[in-house]
């Protein structure tokens, strides 16, 4: 547990300490905001942290990279389909806790530089780090349950921001279950865009909703909820069958 808590702070000072040096470098220059440094320092961030796991040699397990078969990916796909739905639920019943970074993603994801950020390289090395390293590291300390129940903890905290903090637990409950059952980052950095890309998506191209139930309407929106439940729990049961 120690080391675990460790990369995730090693990884927040990376990005505090990143996030500073370029605010001030990017400060001298006119023109440039501050959502650009944030933006910049997030990209460095998570290149340094990569290189640490990669020099470390806690992503030298030659499974990580494995691509599982097509059938697991399939089910892992509906899976992350149907926890987003109720997760968008989730938030819209948690709606009264403060939402520190909102307006900063926002702005973010008005830049195609904040996109990449937010829906493809985080997510990445957030898979990298909190499953391919932290993960690991706890399932060997600890039984199955409890590692991945630590870990999705650990990354439900790591979000710091109230209003993002109990989705990402739930959500990591899945990452880590569907690690421990493949021992690869494919299934994880799959369901990981898929969720940051809807958001920034929906976030882009309905800035006005703040639910998919604005968007859908109550009624169809209940129906796709309850459709959301049974497919989830039909994709876990289908994944809980088969070696990834």
């Amino acid at each position: 547990m120690k080391k675990s808590i460790l990369l995730v702070l090693l990884y927040l000072l990376i990005q505090t300490l990143a996030g500073g040096i370029l605010t001030l470098l990017i400060s001298q220059w006119s023109g440039v905001d501050r959502e650009f440094a944030i933006i910049i320092a997030l990209l460095v961030a998570d290149v340094i942290m990569a290189g640490i796991l990669l020099q470390q040699g806690y992503l030298s397990d030659k499974r990580l990279s494995h691509p599982t078969t097509a059938k697991f990916l399939c089910w892992t796909f509906l899976a992350g389909i149907s926890a987003i739905f109720i997760s968008d639920t989730i938030s819209t019943m948690t709606d009264f806790m403060p939402n520190w970074l909102e307006s900063t993603f926002t702005n973010m994801e008005g830049t195609w530089m904040g996109v990449l950020a937010i829906a493809i390289v985080g997510p990445i090395l957030e898979e990298m780090l909190f499953r391919g390293a932290i993960t690991s590291v706890l399932l060997k300390a600890y039984t199955p349950k409890k590692a991945i129940i630590y870990s999705a903890l650990i990354f439900g905290l790591f979000h710091i921001n109230p209003a993002q903090v109990l989705n990402a637990f739930l959500l990591g409950l899945l990452l880590a279950w569907l690690f421990y059952k493949t021992h690869s980052l494919i299934p994880g950095i799959l369901i990981h865009i898929l969720n940051n890309g809807l958001s920034v998506f929906f976030t882009r191209t309905y800035p006005e909703a703040d639910t998919l139930a604005d968007l859908m309407g109550w009624v169809p929106y209940g129906i796709c909820l309850n459709l959301a439940i049974t497919l989830l729990a039909l994709s876990v049961w289908q994944l809980d069958k088969k070696k990834g």
